[in-house]
């Protein structure tokens, strides 16, 4: 653990008989030896306390252990009673497919605050099943030691590697209608996986599955050769990946079966009709007849590649799907010629016409633009700028499957109202070939300015649902300021820091009908978080973060809201960080004394007679140290002198300015008989302005052994005493 020597505090010379100061440095002491010996160490090398608590040396976490619990360990803490656990889930991946670990505002405590324990076991799903999103996360943990009975600082965190379910094979397919002999089942590789399990089932809803083999993980596909009894027949195929101790829920199922002797031929020419955005509610597709067959016609969708039976049978060769159809999906459609012979069904291969198709049966809904935001003009109150994303099935769709280059010219109608449930008029249309994206991948398009707006897509003749009603968004609220280190009420969290007060004033020349967001985040630029639940109707907030921790700079932004609860104009960002408790004052300035202390050459010296005498350190960043140690009578004097010192940049970061900035002194004096006092004030400037008295720190036998430091934390009423234990728990 860190440890600080801390201040100078005591001389114990009681067995000490000096004729003179010239005496000590010729060595010609005469010494006492009936009782407990104490010498000048006791005044020039402080004992060792517990300043801050390690951090764990290692922290662990599973990967593909578990398919719902998520393993945590780590290092135990000498000095430590508890610790304390953050998790922060990351959907990002980086060029060579590693998750992106999340910033620190994205990490949250788990449920239980406090561990006692050197392991959690995190539970991510309790129902899970494979089209569970929590699949396709990573989870990144960090912890930090605690001791909040004697009061250590907390430990910096200790950093875990990624974490992961073990998820079940996605992608799975199994071929229909291939072979007459056996079925190919594939699927996507799971990271961690040992082994794969592959059953399989006659029912659509995969009940009374039958186990067919186990394979190594090195391979991800495997032939089925089907028995006799088996063959025609539709078969459900699920994987379950495994390690040595687990396995996974089970995949989707996978449609498949084999071709039978006078089996129908595969149907080709699938297209979607008008159905590539140019209906609101149904799809339709056809195809060439094949002869005189039933077809049965299958749909999957970008968002779940299970196959959807839509129509059994059917001698028609066009079908029109309606079923809970939603907007912003691709679907795909392939068909299955049979016929039925007795009580056979004989069924002919899928058509060529799927996701994996040269020529795949896609179709999607023709949707209205949606995250539309309205900005006035600050210039030209008759003027606003609409910007939206372009919608599906347009060449500048950020989504776009890139399965078929059939995009559409699409017009986008605004239409404007003065009252929300009013009759809106057309007040502009554009063609999307006019327009170009902004930065963010936007379209932004000037228009006369109304109260309220909604906005369609047109393919041709065809137009889209009236988006939702949106409105224009009023400016960024103005004079945005933080608290820093000021004294606000409210309480303490476990780290010693108070809360902080965010404060503004309503946009100039408008009004914010809807209240405000409020944001915070650890980076000036990004990663900002609403901490808000609720839009605010006043112009002030107070922030009792409970992560908070003394040194971090926390920044904060305003959202202004209209009449819809919908806003774009954020201010800036401004730093606002709380003030500390008086122990936790103590604790973060003492950062300062140690480093300081440490670089003294004299005070560390094994030799008694050589620890008097003078010296002068400099600080890191800037400043000084001086000492001097000195006989004074049958006694001791130690001065040491703090100017314009500082080890440490606000927030580690030199633009910042000083974290604890020094000026004054920290003496002691102790008679023959080892007691005495400290003396001397040290005033503060930096992130945390104040002061610290020695004035009442009472020394015996060699060491602090009463009395309080003085704490004075600007903006705070008087002096607080914080008794000398602070920072000597651990000795």
């Amino acid at each position: 653990m860190k440890r600080s020597t801390k201040f100078l505090t005591a001389i114990s010379l009681s067995t000490m008989v000096l004729t003179s100061c010239a005496d000590l440095f010729e060595s010609r002491i005469s010494m006492l030896t009936n009782g407990n010996i104490s010498n000048l160490t006791s005044l020039v090398v402080p004992e060792v306390t517990i300043d801050q608590l390690d951090a764990p040396a290692q922290i662990f976490v599973s990967q593909a252990e578990s398919s719902t619990k998520i393993n945590i360990s780590w290092s135990k803490v000498d000095g430590a009673t508890s610790y304390y656990l953050e998790r922060a889930v990351s959907t990002a991946k980086d060029v060579n497919g590693r998750f992106i670990c999340p910033e620190e505002s994205e990490f949250k405590p788990m449920p239980i605050k406090r561990i006692y324990a050197t392991s959690y076991e995190d539970t991510i799903l309790t129902n899970p099943s494979y089209s569970s999103e929590e699949y396709s996360f990573g989870y990144f943990y960090r912890v930090c030691a605690e001791n909040p009975r004697l009061k250590y600082e907390s430990s910096e965190y200790k950093l875990s590697e990624v974490a992961y379910l073990l998820a079940p094979p996605s992608g799975v397919k199994a071929s229909r209608g291939e072979s007459t002999t056996n079925i190919k089942v594939t699927w996507n590789k799971v990271p961690g996986a040992k082994y794969y399990d592959i059953y399989y089932s006659e029912s659509d809803t995969g009940s009374g599955a039958q186990y067919i083999t186990t394979i190594n993980a090195n391979q991800n596909w495997y032939n089925d050769v089907v028995a006799n009894s088996l063959k025609g027949k539709d078969l459900y195929y699920s994987v379950y990946a495994k390690t040595s101790a687990n396995t996974s829920v089970s995949s989707a199922l996978a449609l498949g079966y084999t071709l039978q002797e006078g089996a129908p031929p595969q149907v080709t020419g699938v297209v979607v009709e008008n159905s590539r955005g140019n209906t609101t509610d149904k799809i339709t597709i056809k195809w060439n007849p094949a002869g005189d067959f039933d077809y049965a016609v299958y749909r999957t969708s970008s968002k779940d590649a299970s196959f959807t039976l839509l129509r059994k049978d059917g001698k028609t060769n066009s079908f029109t799907d309606s079923k809970a159809l939603k907007p912003n999906v691709y679907y795909y459609y392939q068909i299955q010629a049979f016929k039925v012979e007795g009580d056979t069904k004989v069924k002919g291969p899928f058509s060529d016409s799927g996701t994996e198709s040269k020529t795949p049966a896609e179709a999607f809904l023709l949707v209205p633009p949606s995250n539309i935001t309205v900005m006035k003009n600050k210039l030209d109150a008759s003027r606003c700028t609409i910007t939206f994303p372009p919608v599906i099935g347009s060449k500048d769709y950020s989504q776009d499957s890139g399965l078929t280059s059939d995009y559409n010219n699409y017009t986008y109608v605004i239409y404007g109202c003065d009252t929300a449930d009013g009759a809106f008029t057309e007040v502009g249309s554009f063609d999307d070939s006019t327009l170009s994206k902004d930065a963010n991948g936007n379209y932004s398009i000037p228009i006369t300015t109304r109260n309220y707006y909604k906005v369609t897509t047109k393919n041709g003749s065809a137009e889209s649902n009236e988006s939702e009603v949106c409105a224009p968004a009023p400016f960024a609220a103005s004079n945005l300021e933080c608290s820093r280190a000021a004294n606000v009420g409210g309480d303490a969290n476990i780290n010693g820091v108070l809360p902080v007060k965010i404060t503004w004033a309503s946009p100039k020349n408008d009004v914010a009908e809807g209240g405000y967001y409020v944001y915070r985040s650890t980076n000036p630029d990004s990663g900002f978080k609403k901490i808000t639940d609720e839009a605010l109707m006043t112009t002030s907030f107070i922030d009792n973060y409970d992560a908070a921790k003394a040194g971090v700079y926390y920044y904060y932004k305003v959202l202004s809201l209209n009449s819809l609860g919908q806003g774009s104009n954020y201010t800036d960002a401004v730093v606002g960080y709380g003030a500390l408790t008086a122990d936790q004052y103590m604790r973060e300035y003492n950062k300062t004394v140690m480093a300081s202390q440490k670089k003294l050459k004299l005070m560390h010296i094994a030799d008694d007679m050589k620890k008097l005498g003078k010296e002068t350190i400099n600080g890191k960043i800037c400043g000084t140290l001086s000492y001097n140690a000195a006989i004074d009578g049958l006694g001791a004097r130690i001065l040491m002198h703090y100017t314009d010192y500082a080890e440490f940049y606000a927030n580690g970061d030199a633009a910042n300015g000083y974290y604890f900035f020094l000026n004054g002194d920290t003496n002691t004096s102790a008679s023959m008989d080892a007691s005495g006092n400290m003396d001397g004030i040290v005033t503060i400037q930096g992130m945390y302005p104040g002061s610290i008295s020695y004035n009442n720190i009472k020394i015996k036998g060699g060491g602090a052994a009463g009395g309080s430091y003085g704490i004075k934390r600007e903006g705070f009423d008087g002096q607080i005493e914080v008794d000398w234990k602070v920072g000597e728990e651990g000795k």
